[in-house]
């Protein structure tokens, strides 16, 4: 595809996908704090609040580059009523998966497409997975593997993360927080 866009986002994967499906796009680092959002708006729902992300991260990026079509994305990992965050420690990725091992959770992930610093596009997608029962041991040597401290619900699904699975629903490329096939259908 020969079409340009900014990506508003410094993801390896979400650069990737984009790159596997043939977009020619460059990517810009969104100029928000997402942790102090996050804080600023905590009664948000979890889809409000990954739409809210994608929104703000690009339209960070569509005041430098208006005349652009610029893609954010954002993902949010529900479990029961909670949210996951990216563990950021070794130890919190540990806790995360134990929480997660033999149960069903969601990944949520929220997509607003800017141009001129409006908002032209927004949309939330989700799949649930289901992870297997894993023990202490699988679990440690899965982060020691994949080292996943970034990564929504603490697993690269794209990695060795999708081995820990006993079925997913949904789009794949959702569950790696990006909704390709929107963009896709977005641009035909």
């Amino acid at each position: 595809m020969s079409l340009n866009f900014i990506l508003a986002s410094e993801s390896k994967i979400r650069k990737k996908i984009l790159s596997d499906a043939g977009f020619v796009f460059k990517s810009e680092k969104p100029l928000i704090d997402e942790e102090a959002l996050k804080k600023k708006n905590p009664k948000l729902s979890p889809v409000d609040l990954s739409l809210f992300l994608a929104k703000e991260k690009a339209l960070s990026v569509s005041k430098i580059f208006p005349k652009d079509f610029v893609i954010g994305s954002d993902q949010v990992c529900l479990f029961g009523d909670k949210i996951l965050s990216k563990p950021i420690f070794k130890e919190k990725a540990i806790e995360n998966l134990k929480d997660l091992s033999g149960e069903e959770h969601h990944q949520i992930s929220g997509l607003a497409i800017a141009k001129e610093n409006k908002i032209i596009f927004e949309n939330h997608y989700s799949a649930t997975l289901k992870m297997k029962k894993l023990s202490l041991k699988e679990i440690e040597e899965y982060v020691d593997r994949d080292n996943p401290l970034l990564c929504s619900g603490s697993y690269k699904f794209e990695s060795h993360g999708k081995d820990l699975f006993e079925y997913i629903q949904g789009d794949p490329y959702v569950i790696q927080g990006l909704a390709l096939e929107a963009i896709k259908n977005f641009f035909k």
